[in-house]
């Protein structure tokens, strides 16, 4: 694929642009921290996004890191000329959105601290490819971690035979739409077909088809229809990454480096085939059937220690979305469960974590320092604070963190007002995708957050200069002009003065979730 054609296809067809949470530096940064290594501080930093779109994923990160310094490049000018827009409206001076091919960047970009490509280096021809490995190697501090996603075999043998009988069926029609269209009309096709066999085939078929159906339009038009999809096993892109002085750290979801979740058997069978991390890795893969990575390269000086000390957690961030199924008793060890937002179930026994846990309920989805949290945690169970047992704790925390998704790590905190104040204030890349229609945004744990009807209005008019009076007469003259519709009972309101009372009646608890969201800051 030309560059020529590149731009075409991302003009043509753009990526809606939102934030991956895995790429933040703050999560690299916990990553590097606990293998052992000393990444650059977050808070200021230079990050260079190769492939950056409108920007979705830089902008939240400049409003969050103020002191630190980012830069963009992306060879759709359209999305580039958007991003800029948004550059421009939410006031920020420490971001930088060039359109530029990858090709372009020389020595006069400088050096960078964190290095993201995601959803690139597959979808670009080998010379790209080339080039964001020799970025990484040239661009890279000494100390600097990259991230690089990229599709992975053996699992795309799979995706990638479905992703062919796309091709061949949509190219033959000539507009995005069309193709588009066309390409989900075989999708259904292939469903239907594959939906009484009980065979193999027909089960990884119907896996990979439900997971495509559920996918957007940008996603099936550039993931599955354009010219260049080059998967390759991980050991070739670590062989590809080596000779460029380039090491593997480790991946942006630590979660997917533990063999423990397969069974005794499996990690036993791993120890005898696997001489080290990388061909552990690949053997992973061979038993997952892998189609994904978002793998971390440091430079080769660096050393990394995949075997994790708890004293490597003392420093970090700590969070908790579980909630504990039942009431807690800290005074024994009676057994306690709690689960994640995803409905993954953890069991303890322990009195120390069962008041980490307590804790971190009372302050989600805000971060804790680990000191504070073990502080707190020893008074919950009536021990003096300078009765600490710090190893136990970041133990308990680590082996949840790498078992489960209950447990969250962050190298610097994430700060946002945990309350919404007497005159409110959301972030402002918030307020300017509400305004412009959006029902996403970002918010200050760098994720997607989808708005309420009543939200998508609201947000746009928290820029603190409103008290909750004004909000409501701002709210009832957008339901007065059509824009916001208020119902009771099941039917629309039409009397200002019921429309007025039903808004105040909802506007703090809308209020409270945006604040619980991690959308409004102080």
């Amino acid at each position: 694929m030309t560059d020529a054609a590149a731009t075409n296809s991302y003009d043509d067809v753009p990526y809606e642009s939102l934030p991956f949470a895995q790429t933040h530096p703050s999560r690299l940064a916990t990553v590097a921290t606990l293998f052992g290594l000393r990444p650059p501080p977050v808070n200021r930093c230079r990050v260079l996004e190769l492939g950056c779109a409108a920007g979705g994923n830089l902008v939240p990160m400049a409003e969050a890191l103020p002191d630190s310094w980012f830069v963009g490049v992306d060879l759709s000018a359209r999305q580039i000329e958007e991003g800029e827009r948004a550059v421009r409206k939410c006031g920020l001076n420490n971001l930088s959105l060039r359109h530029a091919s990858i090709t372009d960047i020389d020595e006069t970009y400088g050096h960078f601290d964190y290095i993201l490509c995601h959803g690139v280096f597959s979808w670009v021809p080998r010379d790209v490819q080339e080039k964001i490995l020799d970025v990484c190697a040239d661009h890279l501090t000494p100390n600097g971690v990259a991230y690089i996603s990229y599709n992975t075999y053996p699992g795309w043998h799979m995706r990638g035979m479905i992703r062919d009988m796309m091709r061949h069926h949509a190219l033959r029609f000539d507009t995005p739409l069309r193709r588009v269209e066309q390409a989900r009309a075989l999708l259904d096709f292939l469903a239907q077909s594959a939906r009484k066999d009980a065979g193999a085939y027909g089960v990884l078929l119907r896996n990979e088809l439900e997971f495509m159906r559920d996918q957007s339009d940008h996603y099936i038009y550039h993931e599955q229809l354009e010219d260049v999809n080059d998967p390759v096993y991980f050991h070739q892109f670590i062989g590809r990454a080596t000779p460029r002085g380039l090491k593997y750290l480790g991946e942006a979801r630590i979660s997917t480096m533990v063999s423990g979740n397969f069974g005794a058997d499996v990690q036993k069978a791993l120890e005898v085939l696997a001489a080290d991390q990388i061909q552990t890795e690949q053997y992973l893969d061979f038993v997952r059937n892998r189609t994904f990575r978002e793998t971390l390269l440091v430079r080769a000086e660096q050393a990394p220690d995949w075997s994790v000390a708890p004293d490597r957690l003392y420093g970090l961030h700590v969070t908790s979305g579980g909630k504990a199924t039942k009431p807690v008793d800290l005074a024994s060890e009676a057994p306690a469960q709690f689960q994640s937002r995803s409905g993954m179930v953890l069991g303890t026994t322990g009195r120390l974590f069962k008041a980490a846990m307590l804790t971190l309920a009372e302050e989600w989805p805000a971060t804790v320092p680990f000191v504070e949290l073990l502080s707190r945690s020893l008074a919950k169970i009536g021990r003096p604070a300078h009765d600490e047992d710090p190893q136990a704790l970041a133990l308990g925390l680590l082996n949840a963190y790498f078992a489960s998704d209950l447990i969250e790590l962050f190298a610097a905190p994430v700060t946002f007002a945990r309350a919404p104040g007497e005159k409110p204030t959301a972030l402002s890349h918030a307020r300017l995708r509400a305004a412009e229609g959006h029902a996403t945004v970002a918010n200050r744990r760098h994720e997607v957050v989808r708005l309420s009807d009543l939200s998508q209005r609201l947000v746009p008019l928290l820029d603190g200069t409103r008290d909750r009076d004004a909000l409501a007469d701002a709210l009832t003259a957008a339901t007065a002009a059509g824009d916001l519709s208020i119902q009771k009972g099941g039917h629309s309101l039409i009397d200002p003065a019921e429309i007025r009372a039903a808004l105040v009646a909802t506007l703090g608890p809308a209020l409270d979730a945006l604040a619980r969201d991690a959308l409004l800051v102080g």
